[in-house]
């Protein structure tokens, strides 16, 4: 049977990030997951019962999120869902008020902060876990791994994540090998940056090492939104 007919739509966009993605290409597929979810419950969901609920739960998003959620720029949807929470929050404050004595055995923060996960997070490592597992049941396709040698660097996080699903050794070796190539190329270019501001050197203009050092800070931290 030929493989390529059993290739399903989440193949196919971890080829598109490693084809396309300008940073770390897990990164971009976690980001991109979380970031279509939250836009499309901001104008689908905002009502929905059961977001609401577990919103509540989890007293909203944690502060990553709710500034992704922010740079959606849906105020309507946004006010909907954050109505509850700044209710929520009036509801804690009153009840502290009203049981003084409670707070001398726990400190106000501690029955805030007690709370359910945020639905985003949850979210988050379900487009990982889907992201790396999809990646390492086709590293032995030729076109995904086409990609996979010519894309971005991966992020370290998202490279150590990798490791640990990998369960073949030459598959280890393999990705390994392709992370060291990658950065070995990463560090000429900071080299190239450096050297270029010598001034003995001045007259040089920057090529593609004009970045590296951005490009570096991701390539060991990953994007801020997600770690």
């Amino acid at each position: 049977m030929n493989r390529r007919s059993e290739k399903h739509m989440p193949y196919f966009h971890v080829l598109e990030a490693l084809q396309k993605a300008q940073g770390c290409p897990l990164c971009h597929l976690e980001y991109e997951g979380v970031r279509r979810c939250l836009d499309g419950l901001l104008y689908e969901s905002v009502n929905d019962p059961d977001v609401r609920a577990k919103l509540v739960q989890s007293r909203g998003y944690c502060c990553r999120h709710a500034h992704l959620l922010l740079s959606l720029e849906s105020g309507l949807g946004t006010a909907i869902l954050y109505q509850d929470q700044v209710k929520l929050f009036m509801e804690f404050i009153a009840g502290m008020s009203r049981n003084t004595h409670r707070f001398h055995r726990r400190k106000p923060s501690d029955g805030w902060n007690d709370r359910a996960l945020c639905p985003a997070c949850r979210l988050q490592m379900q487009e990982r876990d889907l992201s790396v597992s999809v990646l390492m049941e086709w590293l032995h396709d030729e076109e995904m791994r086409r990609a996979f040698e010519a894309s971005a660097v991966l992020c370290a996080p998202h490279f150590l994540i990798l490791l640990d699903a990998v369960q073949a050794h030459d598959l280890r070796d393999y990705v390994i090998a392709t992370q060291q190539e990658k950065l070995a190329d990463l560090l000429y270019d900071l080299g190239e940056f450096c050297r270029k501001h010598d001034y003995r050197f001045a007259r040089e203009r920057f090529g593609k090492e004009r970045d590296s050092w951005r490009r570096a800070v991701l390539a060991m931290v990953g994007r801020d939104e997600l770690f």
